[in-house]
């Protein structure tokens, strides 16, 4: 029965990314992201550079959408995004300056990128299931893209990211995980290895790496 190798919000920690990786197991193991592949760290650009290239080797690859997605391609395709741009998105736009990527293309990946990813036995999804009515619009507050309340218990196993936890833990209450252990505040990033039936393999976790713990940006100097 194939595995799952699901992974929490990297937010730029290019490094670490590859460190975690070096233990997924391609041939027998679906790789998945919770989203928030860009933002607050240092490396967005590689990061998406990185898993487009695992996509087009590993076609089974998902990559669900996250806010800081979300935020980026409304900013880039939609309209100005004066608070997103402010905190975290002209960092961003540097990155992809000084990486030499174009903005564009990725903003049209981010809007085709899906808000959830299921079988009958588990759901994965940037932050998880909360009791509102309509949990897959994307510009929901209280939906899988954004909300940070109690998450719903189903009798799927729920797996997401977006709000950090010092550690990725099973919540019984919730019959859920929450794997966004804070990579880019220098925690760590970690990641879920289920089978096809929802039971849990193991959770692991590596530090976050020194390269992406770098608290001066370039273009603040």
């Amino acid at each position: 029965m194939e595995h799952f190798f699901i992974v929490g919000d990297v937010h730029g920690c290019f490094h670490t990314l590859q460190t975690l990786l070096k233990s997924w197991k391609p041939k027998t193991q679906q790789l998945i992201f919770v989203g928030d592949l860009i933002d607050n760290g240092l490396y967005g650009p590689q990061v998406v550079a990185h898993i487009l290239d695992l996509q087009k080797k590993h076609p089974k690859t998902v990559v669900i959408r996250g806010n800081h997605e979300q935020l980026f391609m409304q900013h880039c395709l939609e309209e100005f995004n004066k608070d997103w741009y402010e905190k975290s998105g002209e960092a961003t736009f540097y990155q992809y300056l000084q990486a030499g990527r174009a903005i564009d293309p990725d903003a049209a990946w981010f809007a085709d990128l899906p808000l959830y990813f299921e079988t009958p036995n588990f759901i994965v999804s940037h932050a998880g299931i909360s009791d509102t009515k309509d949990p897959f619009d994307a510009n929901n507050p209280e939906g899988v893209v954004w909300q940070r309340n109690e998450t719903k218990k189903l009798e799927q196993l729920q797996i997401y990211g977006h709000t950090p936890k010092e550690s990725a833990l099973y919540d019984i209450n919730t019959h859920s995980i929450n794997i966004d252990t804070g990579a880019y505040k220098c925690n760590k990033l970690s990641a879920l290895i289920i089978d096809g039936k929802a039971s849990i393999q193991e959770i692991f976790s590596v530090n976050t790496d020194e390269r992406d713990c770098e608290k001066i940006l370039p273009y603040l100097l």
